[in-house]
């Protein structure tokens, strides 16, 4: 059985998911190929009788570029996928809507998979209520998730047709909606735009090397930025010198109010077993945001 991973990971968590997720997939077959999504062309996909995808979740659904790859597939033609994600407090759409985008293509979708994750937004507190995940614990749970994914996908296509079940957290219908509200139009109308100082740049380039879409370009005058943008933030979180800015004052300021939810949230998991406090919440400081921690830090 021919099998491929196929991933975009921010900051690392996803990738360090999916390779665990392999290491379960290899417990059961000789062949799993691992790839990031910027990295394997859609006709390539037709040697694999089995492919994952995984991603962060982005403002309660898939991230834009993991959508617009999944929009230009090909036919699948019944052929099995599996989808995994990481993400700090809330899951939202992401299940329900690249099942749907892949079952729209002709997949034939077998399970799902989830892990917590500590969480890089510029203006929310680090460590956050997720930090220290995924651990070791979590890292276990992706490799029997694998070995089991493997199991199965070989068991239905020996067996014939099966019944797949899926199961996937489900959030409440305010997140539900929360997640389809934030469409791409929505978020460049709401979220500050990217600011760039030239006379502290020094012309490291890790702002253009990590941006996932290629939606920056600090060579030409005046600068491109977020051109396009799926509003990772992975810019303004990597950038040494703080070259690249925005006002994050509105959102700091609705801060304490989103935690209040997503400890809500959280605690309803942690009840029934599916989610670990490894940070005391009642540490978390909601004044004292990421990038705030950033400028002492440049500053010191």
């Amino acid at each position: 059985m021919k099998t491929l991973l196929v991933y975009f990971s921010q900051t690392g968590n996803t990738r360090t998911i999916a390779e665990s997720i392999r290491r379960g997939i290899l417990d059961v077959t000789n062949h799993c190929d691992i790839r990031t999504i910027d990295n394997i062309e859609a006709k390539s996909l037709f040697g694999y009788d089995l492919i994952g995808i995984g991603s962060p979740v982005f403002f309660y659904k898939e991230p834009f570029n993991v959508r617009d790859f999944l929009e230009a597939l090909p036919e699948q033609d019944g052929r099995h996928w599996f989808i995994f994600c990481t993400h700090g407090n809330i899951v939202g759409n992401f299940f329900p809507s690249m099942i749907q985008l892949l079952e729209e293509k002709g997949a034939t979708v077998i399970a799902c998979h989830n892990s917590y994750a500590n969480i890089t937004v510029p203006f929310y507190p680090r460590p956050s209520y997720t930090s220290g995940h995924p651990d070791a614990y979590d890292l276990e749970q992706a490799q029997a998730f694998g070995k089991n994914i493997a199991m199965l996908s070989s068991e239905i296509r020996n067996q014939g047709n099966l019944p797949i079940s899926l199961t996937y957290p489900v959030s409440s219908e305010e997140w539900l909606e929360e997640g389809k509200r934030l469409t791409r139009e929505v978020l460049k109308e709401m979220l500050p735009k990217h600011h760039f100082n030239a006379e502290t740049c020094i012309q490291c380039y890790e702002c253009e090397d990590h941006c996932p879409v290629q939606g920056i370009d600090i060579k030409i005058d005046p600068p491109r930025l977020q051109e396009p943008c799926i509003y990772c933030w992975r810019c303004i979180n990597i950038c040494p010198t703080l070259s690249i800015t925005a006002d994050w004052g509105p959102l700091l300021a609705m801060a304490p109010t989103n935690y209040v939810r997503y400890k809500k949230e959280l605690d309803k998991v942690a009840k029934n077993g599916k989610f670990r406090w490894l940070v005391d919440p009642e540490t978390i400081d909601c004044t004292d945001p990421l990038y705030k921690q950033r400028e002492r830090d440049i500053d010191s």
